[in-house]
């Protein structure tokens, strides 16, 4: 039996409602919104923060502008998605983000399930041992204040 999970929003910092999909927003969105904690976001936020254009005036892209995806035209911030999909799909496509949105249960089960695929749990646990430091550094640096 899988473990039950909800993902907080990158924007809103909201719970994505389970029935609607989330979002995988790029380095351009990060830019825009630099308070953004991980890259998963619920589909109201996407289209209420989303913009209109990428370029200025004379044509050139504005200071700082992140590339969209190699295959994509870079107009608006719809070329700014990476992937949009399921709860669980997003958070194994993108465990860092999963880990700070709020998947953690989620993926440490699916890491150590025997039905797991060896690349995929190779990659989950990569992103859980990166986590794990981070989250040990923190708390070191925490207990010395």
């Amino acid at each position: 039996m899988s473990v039950a999970f909800r993902i907080r929003c990158c924007l809103c910092a909201k719970n994505i409602p389970l029935a609607g999909d989330v979002v995988a927003l790029d380095g351009e969105w990060q830019r825009r919104y630099p308070d953004m904690l991980g890259t998963l976001a619920c589909e109201r936020c996407v289209i209420e923060r989303g913009w209109n254009c990428c370029t200025t005036t004379k044509g050139g892209f504005v200071a700082g502008h992140v590339a969209a995806p190699e295959d994509e035209v870079d107009v608006d911030s719809w070329s700014h998605h990476l992937a949009r999909g399921t709860h669980r799909a997003l958070v194994v496509s993108y465990p860092r983000s999963g880990l700070l949105q709020g998947a953690e249960p989620y993926l440490r089960w699916l890491a150590s399930g025997r039905h797991t695929l060896p690349e995929v749990a190779a990659r989950l646990n990569a992103a859980l041992a990166e986590f794990d430091a981070a989250q040990h550094s923190t708390a070191r640096q925490t207990a010395a204040v």
